[in-house]
């Protein structure tokens, strides 16, 4: 029996013990059920002359068949593309002409999207079908699998907001020392118990807490679209033990009835990240629901999981990312390479068995973020004294003024510091007098806050060159699908305005 496969493992030890639940189908497999409907569903990918190496693509929601698929493809070698259903049909396209996939499975609520694409050689199955066939086929008996650590087991795309979408090769190895990372730094075990509401093309869908579930026999729970009343009422019935959400989904739920009605005494702590994750968030769950939020910090190059402040430090040390996961060499250093004191801001580095081989089809790409073996994030940070990280934004993100580095994140929490504001974005522009110049985007908890009343408040916190030469006040901060800040959007936004000047 291979030592990566993991639910072979646990199909042995414990059968009969539930590894998911679908919340949207009230289905339930056990870790014999996903070990035998993968074992069938590997017999079809051999009649379609499946090999080692061939990509499946995916436009469909996560859930029960998605986990029997990772397990399928696996076994065999294959590698699995999640496509973001919630782009457009062209754009999907640019996606499957990149990795050339042998087949694409889709969900039914994307049968539209999946029939107007182009499949020129790519043979299309829905869910459905693929769920009837390891239902119902006959057991047969399969010798154990040998899982190779360096096979690609996805390709994950990235957002594709400085560009067009690059895909990030995805191996067992990262696999299994992003889970034993993980496991490490949060303390899981067999008796816990997740619900994932992240969507299966990112990488956090799969593991932050999916994967490293699957590989200590917990449960996982599924539910396939992010709802804040019904997520807060699965984790109190399903007595859940760990839970990951982004910022803005935390904010959606506290906001709901719900949230004062449940006590969620089982969740020992919540995982939040993609985003920054502002101190009055940790503060307002912590006071109102005795509950931790554990910020930490993940790229899709690496792990994800690359650090993690412990729960108990949240408070006593504010906006900070926590340290690094046990087994990932860390540093972060100057433009020519070298490394920066304490305190001092340079570029994040990583090293380790969780770090990417490349990017799909880019190795040009590939050589210029990894260099000997050190992933250079393009994320700005520095450590303090004991040795915590904190973030300063990403090197894409800072501007030059007039000759003067500027970090947008800084100038944000600034702005979030003024009474009346909830919400700050700082982009940057080019400007005819200094080379760059700030956009700010806000938004206000009442009417009275304006332009003027902002820039009179920054005065006092920010030396004049950091102040943004723009300022706008809107009703909402748009978002990506992920509950990001859509940078898309507001530079759109911005180009708007400035034209009908």
């Amino acid at each position: 029996m291979d030592t990566l496969d993991w639910t072979a493992k646990w199909a042995d030890y414990t059968p009969e013990k539930i590894a998911i639940t679908s919340y949207d189908s009230n289905e339930t497999y056990t870790y014999s059920d996903l070990n035998s409907y993968a074992n069938k569903l590997v017999e079809k990918f051999k009649e379609l002359q499946l090999d080692e190496g061939d990509r499946i693509a995916v436009l469909a929601e996560h859930g029960l068949e998605y986990m029997v698929l990772f397990v399928a493809c696996q076994r065999m070698g294959l590698i699995i593309v999640p496509l973001n259903y919630r782009l457009s049909t062209h754009e999907v396209s640019k996606l499957i002409l990149d990795c050339t996939p042998r087949v694409l499975i889709y969900s039914d609520n994307h049968k539209d999207k999946a029939t107007q694409l182009q499949l020129q050689d790519i043979k299309a199955f829905s869910f459905k079908t693929i769920k009837h066939y390891y239902k119902k086929a006959e057991n047969r008996s399969i010798k154990s699998f040998q899982i190779k650590e360096d096979n690609a087991l996805f390709i994950f795309y990235t957002s594709g907001t400085t560009g067009l979408p690059k895909g990030v090769i995805y191996t067992n190895k990262m696999l299994f020392w992003n889970s034993l990372n993980t496991s490490m730094q949060l303390g899981i075990t067999f008796r816990d118990s997740t619900i994932n509401i992240l969507p299966p093309y990112h990488t956090s869908g799969w593991h932050i807490f999916v994967t490293p579930l699957l590989h200590k026999g917990a449960h996982i729970g599924m539910l396939e679209k992010f709802d804040a009343e019904k997520v807060l009422c699965l984790l109190e019935l399903n007595k859940t033990s760990l839970f990951m959400a982004l910022p803005t989904m935390l904010l959606m739920m506290q906001k709901t009835e719900v949230f004062h009605k449940v006590n969620l005494k089982k969740l020992r702590y919540i995982i939040s990240g993609g985003e920054k994750v502002p101190s009055e968030l940790v503060t307002f769950w912590k006071k109102k629901k005795n509950i931790f939020i554990r910020p930490g910090y993940g790229l899709t190059e690496a792990g994800p999981s690359i650090t993690s402040l412990h729960h108990k430090m949240a408070q006593l040390k504010p906006n900070s990312i926590g340290k690094p996961n046990f087994y990932l060499d860390l540093k972060i250093v100057d433009e020519n390479g070298e490394c920066v004191e304490t305190n001092q801001v340079g570029e994040l580095c990583i090293k380790g068995n969780i770090v990417t081989p490349g990017y799909w089809n880019n190795s040009v790409k590939t050589s210029n973020k990894i260099k000997k073996g050190w992933l250079f994030t393009g994320d700005f940070a520095y450590s303090d004294e004991e040795g915590f990280l904190y973030m300063k934004g990403r090197k894409n993100d800072m501007y030059i003024s007039g000759g003067e580095n500027i970090y947008p994140q800084e100038i944000e929490a600034q702005l979030e510091l003024v009474k009346g504001i909830k919400k700050a974005v700082v982009l940057s522009a080019n400007d005819e007098t200094w080379g760059e110049c700030g956009i700010a985007f806000v938004t206000t908890t009442n009417d009275d806050v304006s332009v003027e009343y902002i820039r009179e408040k920054l005065k006092s916190k920010l030396v004049a060159f950091k102040h943004p030469k723009y300022i706008f006040i809107l009703d909402d901060i748009p978002l990506t699908s992920l509950g990001k800040v859509s940078r898309k959007h507001l530079y759109s936004y911005f180009n708007t305005i400035k034209s009908q000047e």
